[in-house]
């Protein structure tokens, strides 16, 4: 497993490089990123007069300058691991060396040395044709599929005993869920809807060992499969060390659960980890919190690419440019 100490924004910049098209490295050094508004806040860039629109994953370079509206708060977290909570009528100036803030700077939390980061790789471009481009590039392949499977799908998982998920364009009577390892056959279910929770009469699954699956749909005399998917286990000692990592982030937002700051930070440990599953869970939260910001749905997107869901991958980059052109009337 990577370093703890590696960056949560280098993580995910790491995961942007699989969006080439509308990704690049800033000139400048990112030095903090917006993770939660409530609310509005305006951002006014280095040598510019004029406030714009800030929204969740607004890069924060060397002598730009938040003001937080009233009865709004904004998180920013720092490359140095301070999230700061800005309250109602708040000013940050970003610094390399020291943030001079006025106003209600309300607090200030350490995200724990599981993520000391540099946030030098998060970068977007706004270049719409490019955009475009990208989306051109991800047409799915496998459109006429009637069975798509959806969890676990080309991803790490933590846990021995996964529940699995998908998704049919037609009715069927019953779907069999296969599942396979090295050897062959571990076991076939069959149930009625489009979950199976992992059965409680098998055998865990073995930690550290890569398995792939498969759905078959049964109608009336005819039966149709879908495409197969892998997954892999981690080994015992990295799913214990995950598990130990999230007790760590959640209990540094213990008083507020509900925080897009908590489930940013956890999106991008998952990712990090190769837990990519876990980290789209994360990041429908962050994308449903702050709704009209692009940036999740762009993540969202890259996400999806890498694990092979390339219609979603596209619903979601179309989501993030409807956004981008919203946020620039």
């Amino acid at each position: 497993m990577k370093s703890k100490s590696t960056c949560i924004f280098l993580i995910l910049g790491i995961l942007f490089s699989g969006m080439r098209s509308i990704i690049a490295q800033p000139d400048p050094k990112c030095l903090a990123v917006i993770t939660e508004i409530n609310g509005e806040a305006l951002l006014r860039k280095a040598n510019k007069s004029e406030f714009i629109k800030a929204s969740w994953g607004t890069q924060l370079f060397q002598g730009d300058e938040i003001k937080v509206s009233g009865k709004s708060e904004v998180n920013v977290l720092f490359s140095n691991g301070n999230l700061i909570n800005l309250g109602p009528n708040s000013m940050v100036r970003i610094s390399g060396k020291e943030t001079a803030a006025t106003g209600n700077k309300d607090k200030v939390k350490n995200i724990s040395s599981a993520a000391i980061f540099d946030l030098s790789a998060f970068a977007l471009k706004k270049e719409k044709e490019k955009d475009v481009g990208a989306l051109a590039g991800l047409r799915s392949v496998a459109g006429d599929r009637t069975i798509e499977l959806t969890a676990p799908n080309n991803t790490l998982i933590k846990t021995d005993r996964p529940s699995f998920s998908w998704t049919a364009k037609k009715s069927y009577d019953n779907y069999t869920v296969n599942l396979y390892n090295s050897g062959g056959l571990v076991w076939k279910k069959k149930v009625s809807g489009y979950t199976l929770i992992y059965p409680e009469n098998e055998k865990g699954l073995d930690f550290g060992t890569p398995y792939f699956w498969n759905v078959e749909g049964e109608y009336l005399i005819e039966t149709d499969k879908s495409a197969n998917n892998t997954f892999s286990v981690l080994s015992l000692e990295e799913s214990r060390e995950v598990e130990q990592n999230e007790k760590v982030i959640k209990e540094t937002f213990k008083n507020d659960p509900g925080s897009s700051s908590l489930h940013t930070v956890l999106g991008a440990y998952y990712i990090n980890n190769g837990l990519l599953q876990d980290a789209i869970n994360e990041m429908q939260i962050v994308a449903k919190i702050n709704s009209d910001a692009p940036m999740p749905h762009e993540i969202l997107g890259s996400l999806y690419s890498e694990v092979g869901n390339k219609d979603r991958a596209i619903e979601e980059l179309q989501r993030a440019l409807i956004l981008s052109k919203n946020s620039d009337k």
